[in-house]
């Protein structure tokens, strides 16, 4: 989970997203008119962002301690990131390139990944080892092209899923790893706090066996987009071309836009107008455009599900487990989103700082107002 509204803050939602993995504070020394140096200014000078050493870096980013070669160490300063045909490229242009692209995006993930940490140490809980690879494993498992791939997870397996898991995604692999380790803490915290009573169990049993709609999705950020799609459908293009030309949700996407079985009425899993829209439509027929939840989309209607004829006492056990992981995730998102909002966040870097301010104001990211020094 990020802070990002626009499809990385609610992994509860199935529409919205899965696992963020885009979603703990650079330390600075530059404020205002201060002629300190700036977290920018000294990574690009090879110093870090710590007077102290390297180490003290690391733990400012919340990031685990990873050793450095001898040659990009701080002994060298002056040393450019590359050199081209004779013409240095300066650690200072790449950092301020890096910093004005992706710094907040990174940023954010860094400052949740710490508040993770921070609380899960206020209530004396441990991540063991163990915790981080079960995390991998649970993200793999829900992620394993639709149900298709029934290979036993064995450790080869798992590093060629992770590694289609990165590409899929344009991320990296350090990436993968904080938002991995930041899920582990939530998920331990949010363990603590779920409780399943027997009503929950009969409206799971109404969502898992009661009528369904299968349905294919578009997401669209604006409706600026909705004119062309629109002619497209008019014109009986293939749904799924177009799910791959117009929506910018890259769960559904990957999957030709397939959604799991909503239900008719009560399915948490979606916001409630997907239910409304797609039961008030004929199989085969495609929505107008609707606003959730601040996107815009589009449904195809692929079939509907009748009631299945099995007893609440014959999957229960299943309907059990699939509720608990269910309540976990919808708990570690609102566990996220009350550790950012309450937290205490001074961001010192003048860009990151401005850009935080501007996408606060404007309610594209959730996160408290900053702290002056």
């Amino acid at each position: 989970m990020t802070w990002d509204r626009s499809g990385n803050i609610k992994p509860g939602r199935v529409v919205i997203v899965g696992l963020s993995i885009f979603l703990s504070m650079l330390s600075a020394c530059e404020t205002g008119g201060s002629s300190a140096s700036s977290v920018r200014d000294r990574m690009a000078a090879g110093d870090g962002p710590s007077t102290p050493g390297s180490d003290d870096a690391a733990e400012s980013t919340g990031t685990s301690k990873v050793d450095r070669p001898a040659a990009e160490s701080s002994s060298t300063p002056s040393r450019p990131v590359a050199v081209v045909n004779g013409e240095e490229i300066a650690r200072r242009d790449l950092i301020t390139l890096l910093i004005e692209t992706r710094g907040l995006l990174q940023l954010q993930q860094l400052v949740l990944a710490r508040l993770a940490e921070q609380e899960a140490r206020r209530l004396n809980l441990t991540i063991t080892p163990e915790d981080i690879e079960h995390e991998y494993e649970l993200t793999l498992e829900a992620d394993r092209f639709n149900g298709k791939d029934k290979d036993k997870l064995t450790p080869a397996r798992k590093e060629q899923l992770i590694a289609d898991w990165l590409r899929t995604r344009g991320i990296s692999r350090m990436e993968l790893d904080i938002a991995i380790r930041r899920q582990a803490h939530l998920r331990k915290i949010a363990e603590g706090h779920v409780r399943i009573l027997p009503e929950m169990i009969e409206r799971e049993y109404r969502i898992k066996h009661g009528p369904r709609v299968e349905v294919r999705h578009i997401q669209l950020g604006a409706p600026r987009a909705w004119p062309s799609l629109k002619e497209r459908i008019d014109r009986g293009d293939d749904f799924e071309k177009l799910v791959r030309d117009f929506s910018e949700n890259i769960l559904t996407r990957e999957k030709g836009g397939l959604m799991p079985p909503i239900a008719r009425e009560e399915d948490p899993t979606v916001p409630p107008i997907f239910a409304k829209v797609a039961f008030e439509l004929s199989a085969g027929q495609v929505s107008s455009l609707f606003e959730a939840e601040g996107s815009f989309h589009v449904l195809k209607v692929e079939r509907f599900i009748p009631a299945d004829d099995v007893s609440m006492d014959s999957v229960r056990a299943e309907l059990e487990k699939a509720l608990h992981a269910r309540l976990i995730a919808q708990e570690m998102q609102a566990l996220g989103e009350q550790l950012l909002t309450r937290s205490k966040l001074l961001i010192n870097d003048p860009v990151l700082k401005k850009q935080y301010e501007e996408r606060l104001k404007k309610g594209e990211i959730i996160g408290p107002p900053l702290q002056s020094r």
